[in-house]
């Protein structure tokens, strides 16, 4: 990415409002439609290097969840399954990009478009997973008390984010905690320009804590679904597996999982699966062209 890269990105950025909130929207690019979902404590800006690499021939919309843009409020309700869901379907709606899309999400974003491919066949016409949530992996748990949950958060974590404090030490170290979380986003930053202010926003912080506060109901609801709602038999699948920056002679006990929920998706539809070495789990940053190859292929 060039120095032109942030400049052009903003002038196709957007602020849509979306079932009563706002959202953040980059529409760039023509073409057949791929539609990028987020997960948690991740924004717009991490799809930077697979963006640059599908623009050209295709039409990319990337949208954050509400609360994650500065100068957003974060909003004390929890995210659940159905809301992500339909939140997608409804930035695509409000873009006119109701033809066949393809749909990838990261991680929890992952979750969010197959909860929209099962509550809402017809939408999507085909689905990537990169290093998608697995709910058996990770706290999907039915004795789960998601009001209680909620109330922590509003009572707890949402105050004491918003004090003066907080916010002030967010300020001088959220940028640095961010790199260091997400190696891959140093580069981007260079490109983009701008970006440190986002990245000392107390908001986006307030933003994860919610999200990582109402993850295992939805990974409990996205188990439901799984049981109630199949997904379309012709809607295929790529579910991409991230197997570790360090190279390794086998598969990471991470990428194990993935490829199990890999095995389990493909008695509905069709599955291809991919293992991406020298990958941590932000796959778009660690290995772009990778990434954007996979994409282009399920867009074809």
């Amino acid at each position: 990415m060039g120095t032109p890269t942030g400049a052009l990105w903003r002038e196709h950025l957007r602020e849509l409002v979306v079932m009563g909130e706002p959202t953040r929207v980059l529409d760039i690019g023509s073409g057949p439609v791929v539609a990028c979902c987020s997960g948690v404590a991740s924004v717009l800006w991490d799809w930077a290097p697979v963006v640059e690499l599908l623009r050209g021939e295709h039409r990319v919309i990337v949208l954050d969840r509400p609360g994650y843009a500065p100068g957003q409020q974060v909003s004390e309700t929890l995210p659940t399954l159905d809301t992500e869901a339909a939140r997608l379907l409804a930035v695509l709606t409000a873009l006119g990009a109701t033809g066949p899309v393809t749909a990838v999400g990261h991680s929890f974003g992952a979750a969010v478009v197959e909860a929209a491919a099962r509550l809402h066949p017809g939408r999507l016409g085909s689905l990537v997973f990169l290093d998608g949530s697995v709910p058996e992996a990770e706290g999907a748990d039915w004795a789960h008390d998601g009001a209680r949950a909620a109330g922590r958060f509003r009572h707890g974590t949402h105050p004491a984010v918003r004090s003066t404090s907080v916010r002030v030490l967010w300020q001088l170290v959220g940028p640095a905690v961010s790199v260091a979380l997400v190696p891959g986003r140093r580069g981007v930053a260079r490109a983009m320009g701008g970006l440190r202010a986002e990245g000392s926003s107390s908001n986006t912080l307030l933003a994860s804590l919610r999200d990582l506060a109402g993850y295992v109901a939805c990974m409990n609801r996205l188990r439901e679904l799984r049981g109630r709602m199949p997904l379309e038999s012709g809607v295929p699948l790529t579910v991409v597996a991230a197997n570790g920056r360090v190279p390794r002679p086998g598969l990471s006990r991470w990428a194990r999982h993935v490829l199990a929920q890999a095995a389990r998706l493909a008695q509905e539809t069709s599955v291809r699966r991919v293992v991406v070495s020298r990958s941590g789990h932000f796959v778009m940053l660690d290995q772009p062209r990778r990434t954007a190859e996979l994409i282009a292929e399920a867009a074809r």
